[in-house]
C-alpha cells in the first residue's frame, strides 16, 4: 500500500492506495493536529510513502515522525512521468504546481489548463505532447478583497453577491474578484490554443474557491477533488 501526503499551508491532506486507482482511505488535519496521523495511518500495512510539502522543515519532520515507513519527499523536476518541464529554473517552481501538471497529465490525454484556487489562483499550462510551458500566479479570491480593503478607504466591507452589473459595492467587490480570476483562466486557454493551433483546451480546477470560479468558466471544466494528491500517485506509479 502507498501513503501520499499533501503538506499544504493550512491542511496535511493524505490519502492510501493500493495500486492504480484504487483508495483505500483519505483524511486531513490541520498543522496542530499532525500527532494524530500515527493512528490514522497504522490502520493500514504502508510499504512506501509519497509526500509533498509546501511548509516548514520543522513540521516536515513532524510529518515524517508519525509514518510508519519512510517518506520520500517529491521535488520539481526538469522531467518527469511524461511530461518536459519548460519552467527557466525548476527549484524555483512550487512542487504543488508541478504534481498538478502530472495530475493533468494522468487524467487529461490532450492539451489542458490547470488552475488551483487556493490562497493564490495558479494557472498551468501543459500540450498534448507533454511539454508544460509554464503558468501565472493570481492572488486568490481572500488576498484580492483583503488587499482591497487594506489599502483603500471605503471597501473594507464584506463581499456581494454575483451579478453580470453589480448595482452595490458589495456586489461590485465579489463581481469583480470572481470576473478577474476566471479571466485570467480563460485568457490562459485561449493562449494555449493559439500556441497550438488546436481547440480550446479543457479546464481541470481545484481549490477551495474552485466552486466560486467554475461558474464563469466556459466549458469543459472539471472540479477535481486533490490535484496534488493525483500527482503524487502519478509519480509513485512510474516510480
Amino acid at each position: 500500500m502507498i501513503l501520499l501526503i499533501d503538506a499544504g499551508n493550512t491542511r496535511i491532506k493524505w490519502a492510501v492506495y493500493r495500486g492504480g486507482d484504487i483508495q483505500l482511505g483519505q483524511g486531513a488535519v490541520a498543522h496542530d493536529d499532525v500527532t494524530a496521523l500515527k493512528a490514522a495511518w497504522a490502520a493500514f500495512p504502508l510499504r512506501r510513502a509519497y509526500g509533498a510539502a509546501v511548509v516548514q522543515p520543522a513540521l516536515i519532520q513532524q510529518i515524517a515522525a508519525q509514518a510508519p515507513c519512510p517518506i520520500e519527499w517529491v521535488r520539481t523536476l526538469p522531467a518527469a512521468a511524461g511530461v518536459r518541464n519548460h519552467y527557466a529554473d525548476p527549484a524555483q517552481m512550487g512542487v504543488d504546481r508541478w504534481l498538478s501538471v502530472l495530475a493533468a497529465r494522468r487524467l487529461v490525454p490532450g492539451d489542458v489548463v490547470v488552475a488551483g484556487a487556493g490562497t493564490a489562483l495558479t494557472i498551468e499550462s501543459l500540450t498534448a505532447e507533454g511539454d508544460y510551458l509554464g503558468g501565472l500566479i493570481v492572488p486568490g479570491y481572500r488576498l484580492m478583497l483583503a488587499s482591497l480593503a487594506d489599502n483603500t478607504a471605503r471597501l473594507n466591507q464584506p463581499a456581494g453577491d454575483w451579478r453580470a452589473f453589480p448595482s452595490c459595492t458589495q456586489d461590485a467587490l465579489e463581481t469583480g474578484a470572481l470576473e478577474a480570476m476566471a479571466g485570467a483562466v480563460e485568457r490562459a486557454r485561449q493562449r494555449l490554443a493559439r500556441h497550438t493551433g488546436r481547440m480550446l483546451p479543457p479546464v481541470l480546477l481545484s481549490g477551495g474557491d474552485a466552486d466560486r470560479i467554475a461558474p464563469l468558466l466556459a466549458s469543459p471544466c472539471q472540479i477535481v477533488d486533490n490535484l496534488v494528491l493525483t500527482g503524487l500517485l502519478e509519480v509513485a506509479d512510474k516510480t
